[in-house]
């Protein structure tokens, strides 16, 4: 750990100082240490961007820019979210005090700003979103106490790729803070993994770990981490076996019958092994001895996101919730044939672990840009893959 703050030392020493704020300005330095960061790296949007994907990254960098960030020091959403709670005689579960919902909502708009923040600064070198990028993130990591809940945390993947875009830029005694609190958060998921010690323990199996995974995956490569990534891999493994089905479905299938619920778990387990990708590991081509594994399962949601087959969601359900929260009159949650574009983003990350995903998340993405536009959550963006280098093929 000594060699690598040393290493990291080296690397602020090194910056390449960048000012204007046009798309042809300087870029932001690359000097981090090789394979330390969480999955973007150091040559995320370079190149020729989309002028109307990076126009629009920018101009929204633009509006955060100026605000100041909104940090708690708890989120819950877990339990009390999608207006459950307005129905008479339904209660969160007593997992600890509850903020206000609608600010906890409200607080993690904070994820996107920062994320758009450090997007405009890659593809600018405009110092302004730096100093901005920095300041979320430093109001966050000084502020939040970490609760352990992938629900209400599942959106700080995207602090984590803000750090990964504008750590080699910071000086150290800014990324100090950070550090550490990656430092606990990946060692904090990890080691409740391994010792099953959550809540609620049928959540071990289901969606709620890959979200841990996700969190912890992405926080141990993001410090360059090996016992922390090697644990990683070892409960990404385990859940493989856990979650998945050999026919392709999932076990949040069979409790949920819904799809939602299969990208909703399934988007996290790939952005963990697009990470370990993104350092020269296939943790993507994972199988069991009983045939289980992620692109069985891509290619048996595949038939729903094509349209070759239907599905109703939720019908079958046998968590009171999913209906408490149909009542609540919520759209996700009605007996209504599945979206196939809500597995946009999906197959957006899986083209990138195989090419044979491409054709598949192109129809997608562009049915997705002539669908009317729907109410979105924070964390649901993904601007941060169209910008990443094409897939191999």
């Amino acid at each position: 750990m000594a060699s690598r703050f040393a290493s990291r030392f080296l690397a602020a020493a090194l910056l390449v100082l960048a000012s204007s704020g046009s798309l042809l300005a300087a870029k932001p330095a690359t000097a981090k240490p090789a394979g330390d960061y969480a999955l973007l790296g150091p040559d995320f949007g370079r190149g020729t961007p989309d002028k109307a994907l990076a126009d629009a990254i920018i101009a929204r960098a633009r509006l955060a820019r100026d605000r100041p960030a909104a940090p708690l020091p708890e989120i819950h959403i877990e339990g009390v979210s999608s207006g459950q709670t307005k129905i008479a005689g339904v209660a969160a579960p007593a997992l600890g005090p509850r903020s206000d919902t609608a600010a906890s909502w409200a607080s993690l708009r904070d994820m996107d700003a920062m994320l758009d923040l450090a997007m405009a600064w890659r593809l600018t070198g405009d110092r302004a979103f730096l100093k901005a990028a920095d300041r979320y993130l430093q109001a966050w990591t000084s502020t939040y106490h970490l609760g352990f809940n992938p629900i209400d945390e599942g959106r700080f993947d995207e602090l984590i790729l803000t750090y990964d875009l504008v750590e080699a830029d910071l000086p150290a005694r800014r990324r100090r803070g950070v550090d550490a609190f990656l430092g606990q958060m990946a060692s904090g998921y990890i080691t409740a993994m391994e010792t099953g010690e959550v809540p609620i323990k049928p959540t071990l199996t289901n969606n709620w770990q890959s979200h841990r995974i996700k969190l912890a995956t992405l926080a141990a490569f993001q410090l360059g981490d090996p016992d922390l990534i090697a644990r990683a891999h070892a409960l990404f493994d385990r859940h493989l076996d856990a979650n998945l089905r050999a026919d392709g479905s999932t076990l949040d299938f069979a409790q949920r019958d819904a799809l939602h619920y299969v990208t909703y778990s399934l988007d996290s387990q790939l952005i963990a092994a697009l990470a370990a990708q993104a350092h020269g590991q296939n943790w993507y081509a994972t199988q069991t001895l009983d045939g289980k594994s992620l692109p069985r399962t891509l290619d048996w949601v595949a038939q729903f996101a094509t349209g070759q087959k239907t599905h109703v969601e939720f019908v079958k359900s046998v968590v009171p919730y999913d209906r408490q929260r149909a009542q609540a009159g919520k759209v996700t949650y009605q007996n209504r044939p599945w979206d196939r574009v809500t597995a946009t983003r999906l197959y957006l990350i899986a083209q990138r672990l195989d090419p044979k995903w491409r054709p598949l998340s192109q129809a997608l993405l562009a049915q997705a840009a002539q669908a009317t536009p729907r109410e979105t959550e924070p964390g649901d963006g993904y601007d941060w893959l169209l910008l990443l280098p094409p897939p191999a093929r």
